[in-house]
């Protein structure tokens, strides 16, 4: 999928300051762009479909509501049924067994062309200025998340891949929790690691199509996660048929690792989707959600949990191997905090981190947590978000970052740096209904609901 990111994305603010909604709906009918389906947006000003994937002006299509009723709109959106790529999987497969048979020396990857091919067969095609990296061995064929350049545009793919340590805690969590099948969202270090372990079986859902080059056609879709969009159409909705099929015994679930300035609700709205799909083809009983792991940065959780109230964070930090700033360590000794946790809706016992000296069990919680995280007595929970000691404030009844203080004229606990009397940003609103000045928690549409449940229960 779009792959990741900077978290000081143009969309993370706009999540935060502007009053754009995402509408969810099928989007089958839909406008059209080259990255799939559009999405349906909502305005104070009114409503549009624009691209699910680019988070700026890369992608030009733009058309109001009103307008797609129009006959001449949609006559000019069809062209878009036509110019939507598609790759052929079986012809670059039968490219990677030719190539696989030959000596390392001979093989090579042209980045600039997306393409693997033999060096002894002289071709114009990749020119000298193209990214040429060869030789090339049995292993980095098997995986190419290893030396594969990163994409590296911020506003639509931006790679970074998990660290062995990460990838690590992802399969025993799986292990823990009896799960064999695997279906990696844009998560393709997880599956190269699932293709060499026979007790586990994988497919990759990738917006990054290079890596049809090294896979089966049966192990990889091109595929937009924001949309639920399979470029392929028909040829790979089989294809995850028979994986969802093939994964009715042994349990499945969800590696996600989607672009942090990603919209959140077009990405619940494709677990459900593919949930529903599952149960269907698999004749499995509704029981919610198919088991995801989520990885995500920690301030996205009331996203989350707003629109899927059944997964929650845990506190463990994933590090990245090419984000200096998404590891515990760099070179120059300097630590880092990791802003990304796993959002999930496994049991967070199942987590064992007990091998790992940068966190503990909580006897209080019944699972392990960062060594900085406390338990509050007060608030019979964890606290910590983002890898602080947090403080409990008394009088605001809940947890807080230890750079806050509680300002008497403001009624509310505060950021000391730069704090203004009387000015609430939108961090600091409430996340039911959107309007300044209290928490969710405190949200008077919510009084009458939190009364009812206290009764019934």
């Amino acid at each position: 999928m779009p792959r990741k990111r900077k978290l000081e994305s143009n969309d993370i603010n706009t999540q935060k300051s502007l009053p754009v909604e995402v509408v969810i709906e099928d989007v089958t009918s839909h406008p059209l762009c080259l990255h799939g389906p559009t999405l349906l947006f909502s305005t104070e000003k009114g409503r549009y479909f624009a691209c699910a994937s680019c988070r700026n002006k890369e992608c030009t299509v733009h058309i109001d509501e009103e307008d797609w009723q129009k006959e001449n709109v949609r006559k000019r959106n069809e062209k878009y049924y036509s110019l939507i790529p598609k790759i052929d999987k079986a012809a670059a497969w039968s490219n990677f067994s030719e190539v696989k048979t030959s000596h390392y020396v001979d093989r090579a990857f042209c980045n600039t062309c997306e393409e693997l091919y033999l060096v002894s067969k002289p071709s114009k095609k990749h020119a000298k200025d193209h990214r040429i990296i060869t030789p090339l061995t049995d292993e980095q064929l098997s995986r190419p998340t290893t030396w594969l350049p990163m994409l590296e545009n911020d506003s639509v793919e931006a790679q970074y891949m998990f660290t062995k340590n990460s990838v690590g805690t992802v399969f025993g969590i799986l292990k823990n929790n009896n799960i064999s099948n695997i279906l990696c969202i844009g998560t393709p270090s997880i599956h190269e690691e699932a293709q060499s372990r026979e007790d586990f079986n994988s497919i990759l859902l990738d917006y990054d199509k290079r890596h049809q080059n090294f896979s089966p056609p049966n192990k990889f879709i091109w595929y937009n996660m924001f949309n639920n969009y399979m470029f392929n159409g028909n040829e790979d909705e089989k294809v995850l048929k028979k994986f969802f099929k093939q994964s009715r015994e042994g349990g499945i679930c969800i590696v996600m690792d989607p672009p942090f300035g990603g919209r959140v609700e077009p990405l619940v709205h494709t677990l459900r989707e593919l949930t529903e799909s599952y149960r269907k083809i698999c004749d499995k009983p509704d029981e919610g959600l198919l088991p995801v792991l989520w990885a995500f940065p920690y301030f996205s959780e009331p996203y989350i949990t707003n629109n899927a109230p059944e997964i929650k964070m845990h506190d463990y930090q994933i590090e990245y191997t090419n984000h200096k700033k998404f590891l515990n360590k760099t070179k120059d000794g300097r630590k880092f905090t990791t802003p990304i946790r796993f959002f999930t809706n496994l049991p967070l016992r199942t987590i064992d981190l007990s091998n790992d000296s940068n966190y503990k069990l909580c006897n209080k919680c019944k699972f392990y947590v960062a060594m900085s995280n406390n338990h509050c007595h007060k608030c019979g929970e964890c606290t910590s978000k983002n890898g602080m000691t947090y403080k409990h404030c008394d009088v605001c009844k809940r947890c807080v970052k230890p750079t806050f203080f509680h300002c008497k004229e403001c009624g509310r606990c505060c950021q000391q740096r730069n704090h203004v009397c009387g000015v609430v940003v939108e961090s600091q609103s409430c996340f039911n209904c959107k309007e300044k000045g209290h928490k969710q928690t405190e949200c008077p549409q919510l009084q009458g609901r939190n009364k009812k449940k206290r009764k019934s229960a």
